[in-house]
């Protein structure tokens, strides 16, 4: 996880970095520029957070079960648990920004292959036990 420094900086000073940033991002304009500033800027960490964070999000307010989220993501419970109960701070902005991401067409065909490849995994956490799921897996 990336760690922040603990030594505080004046709000004003803040509010000017933030900008700066928010300026930066907004006058980035093709994809290609897009990548390659997030690859120089981003650590390797924040690199698989961010994402990871976006999805959570995305799979939360799409009502996708907690087991299914920490299975495919490989998060804890308890990770969830906070990001779930933290959903009614979120920005109603960031939140519609995300309901317009969860209607495209590439969302949807993400979560399905979630579905498939969770359901593939229950079948064969299940086969140990049970001839049905155990003739799914093997294909008899």
């Amino acid at each position: 996880m990336p760690r922040a420094s603990r030594k505080l900086i004046n709000k004003d000073l803040d509010d000017e970095l933030n900008e700066n940033l928010m300026i930066l991002i907004s006058s980035l304009r093709a994809s290609q520029e897009i990548n390659h500033f997030f690859a120089s800027f981003l650590t390797k960490e924040e690199k698989k957070m961010i994402p990871k964070r976006l999805m959570l999000h995305l799979m939360l307010i799409n009502n996708i079960p907690d087991s299914k989220i920490s299975s495919h993501l490989g998060m804890s419970y308890e990770t969830i648990r906070t990001h779930k109960n933290n959903l009614d701070s979120l920005s109603n902005e960031y939140k519609e920004i995300l309901a317009k991401i969860s209607r495209r067409k590439s969302t949807r065909d993400l979560f399905r292959k979630i579905d498939k490849k969770i359901g593939k995994l229950d079948s064969f956490l299940k086969a140990k036990s049970n001839m049905r799921e155990r003739s799914k897996v093997y294909g008899e």
